[in-house]
């Protein structure tokens, strides 16, 4: 069945429709004859007809009146006029109603098929042109919203460098207004510092030898006042992609250079999580790093301590040589503290909440401090309160105290100040201590305030100074972590902290902890007897200075000790007469067994054996997941001869 285009003949004599019919049907039309202007229309209701040859004549109606119908009804219908009572006034008046072509009768039958195959051909080409005309219109939408509403700034410079386009992503990542930009030289908008890399860039592309760039540039950000040749600016880190835009010359060699076009990117966060990514790298290597000090440290800090509370216990309190002996006691606890500390802020030691003395612990901290603040640097206690007992772990408010000063005395290292440190009891009723933390409640509270006046904190980043990773500080001088620290540790104190700032006249840190009705726990300064006993003990350890030590301490205590520096051995002694022993204390990072191994063995040989874990600092083993595995009791070295003997007999005793 043909499906070529359809044509209606319209002519009052059946022999010419019949003749004209006869001409066209070996042409792959649909053909359709009709004697009348009313058949003529009837057709035209039914089927949207290609074609309508059109005599000028009709008995019922006269062409113009069918070709004003076809312009109403069907305007896309080509209309061809065939008469034999042609002149050029009515040749016009067809013309200029939208006829496409206007033949006398009569005609050669070749300008008849000519005629009617180009105007087909044409009415063809317009309706495909249109339809692509539609797409070219459905895509130019598109693409404008995709640019309008792109995250990334989308721009065409035309061949000197101006801006011809750039997309209203502009004016919220740049603040310049669209107006403010167009004509305006591509370089006013670099950084100071990249505008000879942008050169390069711009100039590449002239040539048209290498693809799409890709490259890192700093921009201009306008600030509130909208000024854009004299505003103060600060800077936006991009990501540019560009290509050139080159016209179509015949010969490739007459190619010209008429702009570029690209995209730029934003990729502040992107730069900043970079940044925070390498800092937690670089804590995580230096957490490993102080774990392997602090086991390490803490095993000299055992020797050392170790022999002195030996060598106490043989020089009378009488001798010179016994306060000296007391001043290396002090001063070794005073070390094991430290490494507690700094196991704390790399955040592997647990904290233990207990009551202290507030005013004294900080009071403890500033002594240490003052040796680290610079000479131009007066610091100030102001000590108002007369309740300081809080429940907290002395060596976090210590750290708290360290971070705090810290960050103050660098803000006044240049230009010197007051650094200032009160101390006061504060009643918060239920409003304000939801103002200052939403977990916070109603109750008694004391206040540490940390004050300096140096140069202060900008309003723009204030909001920022508790996040993980800021800081302002110059590389070297800060890892951004400090503050967000301090407000950790005061929030698992039940605490809060906030922050008042004026640019050019300092800084003030208030720290709320509550206090409590709990008594302080003080060292007992009379000498108590220590708890002794006289059952036998294998105790491990690969550090030889350790072992003899250890051995000579559980001896006077009255101890039968059997020690073993080699856990393998140690296994193997335990495993020929598992009853001989009473009590197992081993060390965990040793040579060929670790210690959580050594004591899943002999725990499947003696599954009631009590064992006490003891350790400079262990990844592996805490003292939660110590008694998962079946330990006793978790010791942290350096040990104390107290403290080693409070524990074993403890353990002893529960057996």
């Amino acid at each position: 069945m043909p499906n070529g285009p359809k044509v209606l003949i319209v002519d009052d004599d059946s022999r010419m429709c019949e003749s004209l019919k006869a001409l066209l049907s070996n042409q792959d039309y649909i053909l359709k004859t009709c004697n009348s202007g009313k058949k003529a229309i009837e057709y035209l209701n039914k089927d949207d007809f290609d074609l309508v040859l059109l005599d000028n004549v009709i008995p019922d109606m006269n062409g113009y009146q069918i070709m004003d119908y076809i312009n109403n009804q069907s305007p896309d219908t080509l209309v061809i006029v065939i008469t034999g009572h042609a002149s050029i006034k009515s040749a016009i008046k067809f013309i200029r109603k939208g006829a496409y072509d206007y033949i006398r009768k009569p005609f050669e039958p070749e300008e008849l098929l000519i005629t009617v195959k180009n105007g087909l051909d044409r009415k063809r080409l317009v309706s495909e042109n249109e339809v692509i005309n539609k797409k070219l219109i459905r895509t130019e939408e598109c693409y404008k919203y995709l640019v309008k509403n792109s995250p990334d700034i989308i721009y065409m410079l035309d061949g000197q460098g101006n801006f011809k386009f750039i997309s209203n992503a502009a004016e919220r990542l740049l603040g310049f207004k669209i107006e403010q930009l167009i004509g305006e030289h591509y370089t006013t908008l670099i950084h100071g510092d990249d505008l000879e890399k942008a050169k390069w860039a711009f100039n590449e592309r002239r040539t048209g030898d290498r693809a799409a760039s890709q490259m890192e540039l700093r921009l201009k950000v306008c600030d509130e006042s909208g000024h854009f040749k004299d505003c103060k600016v600060g800077h936006l880190t991009i990501e540019l992609k560009s290509n050139g835009i080159y016209d179509e010359p015949i010969k490739k060699e007459d190619k010209k250079f008429i702009g570029t076009h690209g995209v730029i990117r934003d990729i502040n966060d992107r730069k900043q999580l970079e940044s925070q990514l390498k800092q937690a790298h670089k804590m995580e290597a230096i957490g490993t790093l102080t774990g392997g000090i602090a086991h390490e440290f803490n095993n000299i800090l055992g020797i050392i301590l170790g022999n002195t509370e030996l060598a106490l216990d043989d020089v009378p309190e009488w001798n010179p040589a016994h306060f000296n002996l007391e001043e290396i006691k002090t001063a070794g606890l005073r070390a094991k503290n430290v490494v507690r500390q700094l196991l704390s802020f790399i955040r592997k030691t647990d904290i233990k909440r207990q009551p202290i003395s507030i005013i004294l612990v900080i009071k403890d901290a500033l002594k240490f401090l003052r040796s680290t603040i610079t000479a131009n640097i007066d610091v100030r206690q102001n000590i108002q309160a007369t309740a300081d007992t809080v429940l907290a772990d002395p060596t976090q408010i210590n750290q708290i105290m360290i971070n705090l000063c810290t960050n103050a005395s660098h803000a006044m290292e240049e230009t010197g100040g007051m650094l200032d440190i009160g101390i006061q009891n504060v009643f918060l009723d239920e409003d304000s201590a939801s103002l200052l933390d939403p977990e916070l409640t109603q109750g008694n509270y004391v206040k540490v305030t940390v004050s300096d006046t140096g140069h202060g904190i900008a309003p723009e980043i204030i909001e920022r100074i508790f996040d993980p990773y800021f800081t302002t500080k110059e590389v070297g001088k800060g890892s951004g972590l400090g503050l967000s620290v301090v407000q950790g540790i005061v929030k698992i104190h039940r605490g809060a902290i906030t922050v008042d700032s004026e640019l050019g006249k300092g800084t003030t840190f208030s720290v709320f902890f509550p206090l409590t009705e709990e008594e302080v726990v003080t060292e007992s300064k009379t000498i108590e007897e220590l708890p002794t006993g006289n059952e036998k003990i294998l105790f491990v350890d690969d550090e030889e200075s350790i072992v003899f030590i250890v051995q000579q301490i559980l001896e006077r205590l009255g101890y039968q000790v059997e020690v073993k520096m080699n856990p393998v051995e140690a296994l193997e002694l335990f495993r020929s007469n598992p009853d001989q022993f009473d009590l197992v204390i081993t060390d965990m990072a040793m040579p060929q067994m670790t210690g959580d191994k050594l004591v899943k063995e002999i725990l499947n040989i003696r599954s009631e054996m009590p064992i006490i874990f003891c350790t400079g600092f262990s990844e592996k083993v805490s003292e939660e997941n110590a008694k998962e595995l079946g330990i006793k009791a978790f010791a942290m070295k350096p040990l104390v001869i107290r403290d080693l003997a409070v524990v074993v007999r403890k353990v002893l005793d529960e057996e």
